[in-house]
């Protein structure tokens, strides 16, 4: 929801689709990466089994992934559209590999 407001108040960001404000809330990469930061809490919340200790753990992590794909988009300096694919289907892909892992830690428990 904060993903489609963002898009929907973020201004044209002046022909550079690659701007941060921009690129950081159009396109699927919003919508990937909240699935991720998801699945990631809930998976830290799995292994650690203290909410206390996943909730700021998930957000510091998805911080620094944020800013790792920040760095490697500017790297890798590719067009808007297939970074936009690229980065939101790594998202999806680790979001996947969470939702084992939390699984997995789920079973193992009971």
């Amino acid at each position: 929801m904060t993903a489609a407001l963002l898009a929907w108040t973020v201004p044209a960001a002046g022909g550079d689709p690659m701007a941060w404000p921009y690129y950081e809330s159009h396109g699927p990469v919003p919508f990937a990466r909240v699935l991720f930061a998801l699945l990631l809490g809930v998976a830290l919340g799995a292994l650690t089994r203290h909410t206390r200790i996943a909730m700021p753990l998930s957000l510091l992590l998805v911080g620094a992934g944020q800013l790792a794909g920040r760095a490697l988009r500017g790297l890798l300096a590719l067009p808007y559209w297939p970074a936009q694919w690229i980065e939101a289907a790594a998202h999806l892909v680790l979001a996947l590999l969470l939702a084992g892992v939390a699984l997995l830690a789920i079973r193992r428990r009971t």
